[in-house]
C-alpha cells in the first residue's frame, strides 16, 4: 500500500511539472513574435494608405488583441517598427504573406499594428505631413477616378487646387498623386481613339505638335486634352497623347519644396531636348552628359526624394549610354576593341568639367576597367 501511494504521488508530481512546462511554452509561443521586433531605417517620414478594412492590434500577432478597426484609404504613418513574425492573410483574392508595421493612426494619433499586406505607400518624405486630413481627401477622390474617362483628368485637377494645402509636404504628395494620374489617364483613357484618331489632322497641325508650338488652348482638340492634364506628341502620321507636368505644375505654383521644385524643371528640360529615338542616341552627346549629370546629381543631392527609383531609372539609362552608347549607337568597335573618338571626347569633357560630382566618378571608374582589359583608346594624329 505505501508503494501504491508512493507512485501516485510520483506521478502527480510529473503531470503537476508537465503542465507546468506546457502552460510555459504555451506563453512563449504568444509571446516571441513580440519580443523579435526589429527597428528600421527612420531617415525619412513614411506615409501609407490601408488598401482594405483591416482590423489593427495591440500585438503584432496573429491572435493578438484587436484595438481598432480600420476603414479602406486609411492615411498612415509608418513607426519605423515591424514584426520578425509574418502572417498569411487574403486581402481582395490575393494571399499576402507579410510581418506587421507598427503605424500611428493621423486621424486619431493612435499607435497600432498592422498587417503589411493592407498598406500601400503614398509618399515619402524629409518633413513631416501636418495636414493629413487633405491627402486623405484627395487620396479617395482620386482612387474613385475612371482613367479611361477623360474628363477625370479636370476633376482630379480642380481637386488639387480646392485642396491646395499650406503644408509643402501635403502639396508634394498630391502633386506626386496628380501627375501619376495624368500618366495613367494618357495612358488609359479614350482620347486617341474618340479624338485623335478621327480628327482631320493637316499639316500644319503636325508641323506644331513635332515641333512643340501648338497653342492647345486655341487648337479644339488640344483644348479637351491640356484641361485635362495632356498634351501631343508624335511624328507625321502619329500622334500619342502624353502626360502634361506644365498643366499640373500650373496648379501647385511654387507651393512645393525645392526638390520637387527642382524635379519638375528637370522633367520639363527632358521634353525640350529629346535624348533618344527608340534605341538611338538622338541628341549631341554634350546634351546627354549634361542630363546624366543633373540627374546623377540630383540623386545624390536628395536620396530620400519620395520618386528616387524615377530619378534613378532616368540617371542610369543616361550615364549608360554616355559610356556604352545604345545597341544602336555604340561607343566602340567591339571587334577591334576601340573606343569611338566621339565617346572618348565626351568622356574627356566630363573629367575636365564636372570635377567629383556623381557622374566624373563613374567616368573616370569606367575608363579604367577599359584600360585593365585592352580596350584602346588612340591618340589623335595631327598632319603638319
Amino acid at each position: 500500500m505505501k508503494n501504491i501511494c508512493s507512485f501516485i504521488i510520483t506521478l502527480l508530481a510529473l503531470c503537476s511539472c508537465t503542465n507546468e512546462n506546457k502552460s510555459i511554452n504555451q506563453n512563449a509561443v504568444s509571446t516571441a513574435p513580440i519580443a523579435t521586433i526589429k527597428k528600421v531605417s527612420a531617415l525619412s517620414h513614411k506615409y501609407f494608405i490601408t488598401t482594405a478594412e483591416i482590423d489593427s492590434k495591440i500585438q503584432p500577432i496573429k491572435n493578438g488583441t484587436i484595438q481598432e478597426s480600420l476603414k479602406k484609404n486609411t492615411l498612415v504613418k509608418l513607426l519605423n517598427e515591424v514584426s520578425q513574425f509574418r502572417d498569411t492573410i487574403t486581402i481582395g483574392k490575393r494571399k499576402y504573406i507579410e510581418p506587421y508595421e507598427k503605424v500611428k493612426v493621423l486621424s486619431t494619433g493612435t499607435e497600432t499594428w498592422v498587417f503589411g499586406g493592407a498598406l500601400k505607400s503614398i509618399y515619402t518624405s524629409e518633413n513631416d505631413l501636418t495636414d493629413p486630413q487633405s491627402l486623405q481627401s484627395f487620396f479617395s477622390m482620386v482612387e474613385n477616378q475612371d482613367p479611361t474617362e477623360l474628363s477625370s483628368g479636370k476633376k482630379v485637377l480642380d481637386k488639387l487646387k480646392e485642396l491646395k494645402s499650406t503644408d509643402i509636404t501635403t502639396n508634394d504628395a498630391m502633386f506626386f498623386m496628380a501627375y501619376n494620374y495624368v500618366n495613367r489617364l494618357a495612358r488609359s483613357s479614350k482620347a486617341h481613339g474618340e479624338l485623335i484618331a478621327n480628327y482631320p489632322w493637316t499639316l500644319d497641325d503636325y508641323n506644331e505638335i513635332i515641333t512643340g508650338t501648338m497653342d492647345m488652348n486655341q487648337h479644339p482638340i488640344g483644348k479637351i486634352l491640356h484641361e485635362n492634364g495632356l498634351n501631343l506628341e508624335g511624328s507625321l502620321g502619329d500622334i500619342l497623347v502624353k502626360s502634361n507636368i506644365h498643366v499640373v505644375d500650373d496648379v501647385v505654383g511654387n507651393d512645393v519644396s525645392k526638390s520637387v521644385q527642382k524635379y519638375i524643371e528637370m522633367l520639363q528640360l527632358s521634353e525640350k531636348s529629346k535624348i533618344f529615338d527608340n534605341d538611338n542616341i538622338s541628341a549631341p552627346l554634350t546634351s546627354v552628359a549634361n542630363q546624366a549629370n543633373l540627374w546623377s546629381q540630383f540623386a545624390a543631392d536628395y536620396p530620400e526624394f519620395a520618386h528616387i527609383s524615377n530619378v534613378n531609372m532616368k540617371s542610369n539609362r543616361l550615364t549608360q549610354a554616355l559610356l556604352e552608347g545604345t545597341k544602336n549607337t555604340a561607343a566602340f568597335d567591339r571587334a577591334s576593341r576601340v573606343a569611338k573618338k566621339e565617346f572618348r571626347v565626351i568622356w574627356n569633357y566630363v573629367l575636365k568639367y564636372y570635377g567629383e560630382t556623381p557622374l566624373a566618378t563613374e567616368v573616370r571608374s569606367h575608363t579604367k576597367w577599359l584600360e585593365g582589359r585592352d580596350w584602346k583608346f588612340p591618340e589623335e594624329k595631327h598632319i603638319h
